[in-house]
């Protein structure tokens, strides 16, 4: 059963490793992005203020670079492949898969995140190192949180990805509503800015949704922002979310597999 998903998730890697046009494109995009998002911090600091609220620049600055390369290495397809799948017929040979679709999918998106990782992550953090010095955590304690919040941040965002994909059972197109997804998540996951600069109002209510626990959790934990006994609660509650919206997926792939409408027959 593992080899079945390792193969997938191979294929996938070695796919994406044979577009070196999309690679250049994507680290432009993404250098001039966190260039823009890093200088724009910079002259916020400019008025003489040494910190925003207790951050120094350089929190600012290795949050955003870390944003950028989260931002970019966090593959979350699995919504447009889901659409795609229905609309082209293909997901009723899928069905007859001998392991778990979803499970497939998610396998596809762990390629892609792997080759991101190789591709445009590796080449950012490089040249983030040129421009603005290397992003180095607060501590060592920090260091080894970031890794397991990371990869509860994904699963939040993967299994958000797939209820969007679920729609697609119950409709005919999708229309503009993945492109809404991902602007809510970037805007109150804290992605672009923290969350931390928001209203009071709006940290409240955030705190009640799973956006923020995406981006602003590791990077909160990564900047030394949250300290232990924080950043272990923040973490509680995202294998929390994890939990809640896997649940919801499995009761809505249930339901949507009985609905199954395929465009064309």
């Amino acid at each position: 059963m593992l080899q079945a998903y390792w193969y997938i998730t191979k294929m996938k890697l070695l796919t994406n490793l044979a577009y070196r046009f999309e690679v250049f494109a994507s680290v432009g995009t993404n250098l001039i992005l966190m260039l823009a998002s890093v200088f724009l911090w910079q002259t916020a600091y400019k008025g003489g203020v040494g910190t925003v609220q207790s951050f120094s620049l350089q929190d600012l600055t290795t949050y955003t670079i870390l944003s950028i390369m989260l931002g970019a290495m966090f593959v979350c397809d699995v919504q447009d492949t889901i659409y795609y799948k229905i609309r082209e017929g293909q997901i009723v040979t899928d069905f007859y898969r001998p392991i778990p679709l979803l499970a497939c999918y998610l396998a596809d998106d762990i390629g892609g995140m792997l080759s991101a990782m190789a591709n445009r992550v590796v080449p950012l953090i490089l040249l983030a190192s040129i421009f603005f010095g290397i992003p180095w955590p607060s501590s060592a304690l920090s260091l080894l949180l970031f890794f397991p919040s990371c990869l509860l941040s994904y699963a939040i965002l993967w299994l958000l990805s797939a209820l969007v994909g679920l729609v697609a059972f119950w409709v005919m197109e999708l229309g503009n509503m993945g492109m809404v997804k991902d602007s809510i998540v970037r805007v109150l996951s804290g992605s672009i800015v923290p969350l931390w600069f928001f209203p009071e109002s709006v940290q409240t209510i955030s705190k009640f949704l799973p956006f923020q626990y995406t981006y602003q959790t590791p990077l909160g934990i990564y900047i030394g922002n949250v300290g232990t006994k924080e950043a272990l609660g923040a973490m509680a509650i995202q294998a929390l979310w994890v939990g809640l919206l896997f649940l919801l997926l499995m009761a809505g792939w249930k339901r949507t597999k009985k609905k199954t409408l395929i465009q064309g027959g």
